[in-house]
């Protein structure tokens, strides 16, 4: 039997990669531009081999991995509700391919141009880039791969906000929820910066210490949250005991933008009632995936006009023993040893 690996490289004989750390990172334009990284011969990424063999024409294909997205996906300005539509995925992010801008010793640009309609019934043209580099993983003890993307949205003309906003989002798809700790890091304080108004109480599946938040998935309903920057989050990851694996991912935060509400809702009180900068998307029993996501301000004109968003973050896997995948988030980044307990 095929492992999801060799079927990935089946589907996209074009399938290029990036050698890092004690794997790569592998990049398919057949797939919409996804990410996904492998190490030692093991897909870390979800990826649905059957849905990408067999895609339905009709409907968004979720096929997993590490993918960039325009926010907002709920509220009037939403991508994802066309004016009295119900939820969509738009040809330019579902189906449009990319196309290899420029390639180098150990990076790759990818890209695409397409139209988005918001909720609201306005069309912004846009430029779409993802720079991909490799990073020094470290010597952790452990197989360990580091990688860091670099990602804008530019816009062909500035869109007034009372038209529309657009940012940068990147979803991190690992397979797996049940048994998983998600966690993060927030100078400001872990409690105050979770907004939870998405779907759902999440509430009761977490905890919290200090600057530290636990995040327990799985369970029968999907939930999410959000990570504020004005707590001043650091990092967001999870930990999967049954396959041996951490991800870890930073994204900086930027002053010179503004973040807005990227959540799937009715965002009744506007589009700039939420300022996240991290998400932790928690699939439960349900889906059976989890997500660790990104999220970047807009960038503004002198009229205050929006003129795109650009987004950087970088991504940390570790695979190996539990026991010392755990001293590792314990030592090395002093996550508080009961969330792995």
């Amino acid at each position: 039997m095929m492992t999801k690996l060799e079927r990935l490289e089946k589907i996209d004989p074009q399938l290029i990669r990036i050698p890092c750390g004690d794997g790569n990172i592998l990049v398919s334009n057949t797939l919409q531009g996804r990410i996904m990284a492998e190490i030692k011969g093991t897909l870390i990424h979800r990826f649905e081999a059957d849905l990408a063999e067999n895609p339905d024409p009709e409907n968004f294909n979720n096929l997993g991995g590490n993918s960039l997205w325009p926010a907002p996906e709920g509220g009037d300005f939403a991508f994802n509700y066309p004016p009295k539509g119900d939820w969509y995925v738009q040809e330019g992010i579902n189906k449009l391919q990319n196309c290899v801008i420029e390639e180098g010793k150990g990076f790759l640009v990818i890209g695409k141009e397409f139209s988005l309609l918001n909720r609201s019934g306005n069309t912004m043209q846009v430029t779409l880039r993802r720079r991909i580099e490799g990073a020094e993983s470290g010597d952790f003890g452990v197989s360990a791969l580091r990688y860091r993307t670099f990602e804008t949205l530019t816009l062909a003309e500035p869109c007034p906000l009372d038209k529309g906003v657009i940012s940068a989002w990147s979803l991190e798809q690992l397979p797996g929820a049940a048994g998983i700790t998600g966690f993060g890091k927030c100078a400001n304080g872990a409690e105050k910066g979770i907004n939870t108004d998405f779907y759902g109480d999440p509430l009761k599946r977490m905890s919290f210490k200090g600057e530290w938040f636990r995040f327990d998935l799985g369970g029968p309903n999907r939930l999410q949250i959000g990570i504020s920057s004005a707590a001043a989050p650091e990092f967001i990851g999870s930990f999967d005991p049954s396959r041996g694996v951490a991800v870890l991912r930073w994204t900086p935060a930027r002053k010179d933008g503004k973040y807005i509400n990227f959540a799937d809702n009715d965002q009744k009180n506007g589009p700039f009632s939420a300022a996240d900068q991290f998400s932790i998307f928690n699939g439960s029993e349900e889906l059976d995936f989890h997500e660790l996501e990104t999220l970047a301000p807009m960038t503004l004109d002198a009229d205050g006009s929006v003129t795109g968003s650009e987004l950087e973050s970088e991504t940390l896997i570790l695979m190996g023993e539990n026991a010392r995948i755990i001293e590792i988030l314990t030592g090395k980044f002093q996550v508080p040893g009961e969330f792995f307990c």
